[in-house]
């Protein structure tokens, strides 16, 4: 599998994929879909948003949240997801950047992710970007990303 030397070797980096949005509505479904594909907060200390009205943090509550940051009441989050299962496939823990038009998605490489674990990650941003969105992956230059895409397409 081509796409698995941007997987196998952990070097320290958390490489991005990003599914944009042009209807910010589509994110928080996007956040509610890895939700209803098995997702659990494993983020230290369970995560916090940032409620810009009260200038207070409050507590990561759930899939919900995603709809804060898109209508602009909380600045964007980060949290560490675990479990996320796709066509009987669970995959490598997740952190996902909830921004007001966009799922950032970072993961760290290794020997957890094989030829399965690419292929449901592949399948997961392809139900992500049937929501509405494109799949960007500027991290691996424009070979990469070209590499993303055609995989994307196949998957």
């Amino acid at each position: 599998m081509k796409l698995l030397r941007y997987f196998d070797t952990d070097d320290g980096s958390l490489p991005e994929l990003e599914v944009r949005y042009l209807n910010p509505d589509k994110v928080s479904k996007a956040f509610e879909y890895l939700f209803a594909n098995n997702a659990r907060n494993v983020t230290a200390g369970g995560g916090y948003l940032w409620i810009k009205s009260s200038k207070k943090e409050k507590p990561f509550s759930g899939s919900g949240d995603a709809a804060l940051v898109v209508c602009k009441s909380a600045e964007p989050f980060h949290v560490v997801l675990a479990g996320i299962t796709i066509a009987k496939c669970t995959l490598p823990d997740l952190g996902v950047l909830v921004m007001p038009s966009s799922l950032n998605i970072d993961y760290r490489m290794g020997s957890a992710w094989g030829a399965s674990e690419v292929n449901a990650l592949l399948k997961l941003l392809k139900e992500l970007c049937g929501l509405g969105g494109t799949l960007v992956a500027p991290w691996w230059g424009a070979e990469g990303e070209h590499e993303f895409t055609e995989a994307l397409r196949r998957a």
